[in-house]
């Protein structure tokens, strides 16, 4: 916590020597000061401070890994899914390092939010030691003014602030993923594979005619999966496999 604040107040006074204003630091002192918190609603309170301070109404914030963007939160309109392919193709080379906060004039069309005719569409690429680790964007209202070189200034700030947090989250599931490896390696390959088929919602029957075994072993075979991974039913053993991707579960 204290690196942060020591971070804050370097980039403060640093910010301040090129100009910008006594509300831009303000934004940025709020902002460290809610990155502190343990509050929940974190990246909820990050964005209003954002879209207060640049007078956008849309705000969103995204995790990248593995080829996925996740939406952490979002203020103002709907985020578009952007997992949709066309998205993925234009926001590609603000996934890869190096890259550049970009900011679409007047668009056409909105590729993050549901937005018709903003004046601007703003992309910034949250990166950390080479990587992109996630996006904050923000959309403006019909006609409004793109931001400019002292806002861009600030933006960048905020989204190297915004990385420590994003990677957190990405330690968080670095966790869960290797917990629940762990609890998988305890399952023998037989039921590796009986687990593997429960996402396609096969019977019993079907799973024993798929493996050429009686409909009696698959049913002891999903207790003892239930049992070793502690769940509750086949319907949370099949969102585990797809979850760790298990043999042909994602299909």
């Amino acid at each position: 916590m204290s690196e942060l604040n020591l971070n804050a107040s370097d980039l403060r006074a640093a910010y301040r020597a090129t100009g910008l204003s006594e509300r831009q630091l303000s934004c940025l002192g709020v902002c460290a000061e809610i990155l502190q918190s343990p509050d929940d609603q974190n990246y909820m309170k990050i964005l209003e401070a954002i879209a207060d301070q640049f007078g956008a109404p849309h705000a969103a914030l995204f995790a990248y890994r593995s080829g996925r963007l996740r939406i952490l939160s979002s203020v103002g309109g709907a985020t578009i899914t952007a997992s949709r392919q066309s998205i993925k193709a234009n926001l590609a080379p603000f996934l890869k390092w190096p890259c550049k906060p970009y900011i679409r004039r007047s668009p056409k069309n909105v590729w993050l939010f549901y937005s018709i005719n903003p004046g601007f569409e703003w992309i910034i690429p949250v990166a950390l030691q080479g990587s992109v680790i996630g996006l904050l964007a923000l959309a403006g209202f019909e006609s409004q003014f793109p931001p400019g070189d002292r806002e861009q200034q600030l933006i960048k700030v905020i989204a190297s602030m915004l990385s420590g947090q994003i990677l957190s989250i990405h330690t968080e599931t670095n966790i869960k993923i290797k917990h629940k490896q762990t609890q998988l390696s305890l399952l023998s390959p037989r039921e590796k594979e009986v687990m593997s088929l429960l996402p396609r919602g096969m019977s019993n029957a079907r799973i024993a005619a798929t493996l050429g075994i009686s409909p009696g072993t698959v049913k002891t075979h999903v207790e003892r999966i239930l049992k070793k991974l502690q769940l509750e039913d086949r319907t949370h053993a099949a969102a585990l496999a797809v979850e760790l991707k298990l043999g042909n579960s994602g299909c």
